[in-house]
């Protein structure tokens, strides 16, 4: 399969997958636009060419928010191996949250690992945290007060420390979102 062919079999998957799905936000706008959204940020704003880099970032939720239990989680990996290659599984897992653990926990150790995981993931985590500080600033989950929404800025930021060094773009990317959505939240 070229490249062109495996990032729109990644669409086509990911779209499946998440059809039933919807953002947190008040406009409740369908999932598959972040995937979607978060493999543009990565060719047009961050320079980024990787087909491998571009099918994970579209598959990045599938295993972590489409699946409800481990003989699914297991069926769905194998699946992504069989249709997308090691490679493509490989950074979907690195940026896969273990939703079996409460959420602090989950948070703590996307902080401790981010400056472990390969520099794809790095890459693609990196262009996450600046679409869901965009999100939440634009349009933020119901039920979010502001405490709740300047600690996951905070979260964010600590995370983003461990992925440095990987693009400048992105990272220039995120430290200005960041502070636009501080200024937001603090006047």
């Amino acid at each position: 399969m070229d490249d062109i062919g495996l990032i729109f079999r990644a669409l086509e998957f990911a779209a499946i997958r998440h059809k039933n799905q919807f953002r947190k936000g008040e406009d409740r706008p369908p999932y598959i636009n972040h995937p979607i959204q978060v493999a543009n940020l990565l060719v047009n704003e961050g320079g980024e060419k990787d087909p491998v880099l571009l099918a994970a970032a579209i598959l990045h939720d599938v295993i972590e928010d489409t699946v409800d239990s481990e003989s699914e989680k297991n069926e769905l990996i194998n699946k992504i191996k069989d249709l997308f290659g090691e490679e493509v599984l490989s950074v979907t897992l690195e940026v896969t949250d273990d939703k079996n653990l409460q959420k602090a926990e989950r948070k703590r150790l996307q902080v401790e690992h981010a400056p472990t995981i390969s520099i794809n993931a790095k890459k693609l985590k990196l262009a996450d945290k600046i679409l869901n500080v965009r999100d939440i600033t634009s349009n933020p989950p119901v039920g979010w007060n502001p405490e709740r929404i300047t600690g996951y800025f905070d979260w964010a930021e600590k995370v983003v420390t461990g992925l440095r060094g990987v693009n400048k773009k992105l990272e220039d990317m995120f430290d200005d979102v960041l502070a636009k959505a501080r200024l937001k939240y603090t006047e």
